[in-house]
């Protein structure tokens, strides 16, 4: 699949899915997405209404859901996907799309691919956060563990964001998913693979949600088409670098603690950041980043992001025992940690862990609580 994807954008541009289904070639689509979203889809294109709808998948999603997606697929006669929701029913797609071509699941988590996997598909995202729509990777599980899914034809060839998707979602997945496209744009902006085009879309993520934050949970229509543009720019920027330490490190989180992704991530990313600020050798990168957040000091940084979740009511969980602690901590990929700017050790990780879930003291609240609030009326 070719790196340019057909984008169309704008609030009411659901109404236009089938001019870009068209501009794919896509005639006998199968939509993928959950009850609510796939409803408001069909009564706004009633030429969707006929569409196969598969909504068989978990919030993590498993690689064992997508055949029945597949299954359906091609019972249908299907000629193209449109999955419309969160990262799971993106990711769900792409895992579809996988299976369409192989269902050799051994191969297909050793990364051994068929060269060629095109198939159009039209991504929806419906909230402001994952950025999958951006890349070509899925997030999946076999057999309970956590798995990747990878290759260039995966990356969903049309891309819709309209904005209104977001105007009922829950107040707690619009913060953490603007947790996760923050998260997305500092990792990938200081992550080692960078370069200048995956900092311009990281930058852009990262302002992007520093400044649309407060009004777009209060509402703001014009603010939710910057943080959906946001999440967009994100996963620009993850599509080029992968993200590092602080996804690796949220999956076992969100499955212990029952929170959602970007709550986890953005738990560990401050801790994370101190620690680079003290490395001689990845110090630089987040001056440079700090200058770009219009804070001076890098150790403002941490300071802010943990003011912005105490503020949100992104709250810790309780302090975990020694035994979570080691299934925290052995639940890490190494192989995400090799785009992580400095290497960790078993040890760095589980300080991280540590040092991430103990509860601030009044005193280091409320600073990072004045940082935020000072921060947001400039």
């Amino acid at each position: 699949m070719p790196d340019y994807q057909h984008v169309i954008r704008g609030r009411g541009s659901l109404n236009r899915i089938m001019e870009l289904a068209g501009k794919l070639g896509i005639v006998r689509p199968m939509i993928i997405g959950g009850n609510t979203l796939t409803t408001k889809l069909m009564k706004r294109v009633p030429a969707l209404l006929a569409a196969p709808v598969f909504s068989g998948y978990h919030p993590n999603p498993d690689l064992s859901d997508a055949y029945s997606g597949a299954e359906l697929y091609r019972k249908n006669a299907c000629d193209g996907i449109i999955s419309i929701g969160g990262g799971s029913a993106i990711d769900t797609g792409k895992a579809v799309q996988t299976l369409l071509f192989s269902e050799d699941i051994k191969q297909i988590m050793n990364g051994c691919y068929p060269e060629r996997m095109k198939l159009p598909h039209i991504a929806v995202p419906g909230t402001a956060g994952s950025g999958a729509e951006a890349t070509q990777n899925a997030v999946v599980y076999v057999d309970g563990i956590k798995a990747g899914l990878s290759h260039p034809d995966l990356r969903p060839s049309g891309v819709l964001l309209d904005a209104e998707l977001l105007d009922s979602l829950p107040e707690y997945h619009k913060k953490s998913c603007a947790m996760d496209t923050l998260a997305q744009g500092i990792e990938s902006y200081w992550c080692a693979a960078a370069n200048d085009d995956s900092r311009v879309h990281a930058y852009l993520a990262i302002l992007g949600v520093l400044d649309n934050l407060k009004s777009y949970l209060a509402g703001d229509p014009h603010a939710a088409d910057e943080m959906l543009d946001a999440s967009f720019q994100s996963g620009k920027a993850i599509q080029i670098t992968r993200t590092t330490a602080a996804h690796a490190m949220s999956y076992q989180m969100t499955k212990k603690f029952g929170i959602a992704h970007g709550h986890a991530v953005m738990l560990t990313l401050p801790v994370l950041w101190e620690m680079l600020a003290e490395d001689e050798n990845t110090a630089p990168v987040l001056q440079e980043l700090s200058r770009l957040m219009r804070l001076g000091d890098p150790l403002m940084v941490p300071r802010l992001l943990r003011g912005i979740m105490i503020d949100l009511g992104l709250s810790l969980p309780p302090f975990p025992d020694n035994e979570t602690l080691e299934i925290l901590t052995e639940s890490v990929n190494p192989e995400r940690l090799a785009n992580h700017p400095a290497q960790l050790s078993r040890t760095d990780i589980r300080n991280v862990y540590v040092r991430s879930l103990l509860p601030p003291g009044d005193a280091e609240r409320q600073a990072c609580l004045d940082i935020w609030k000072y921060y947001d009326a400039k």
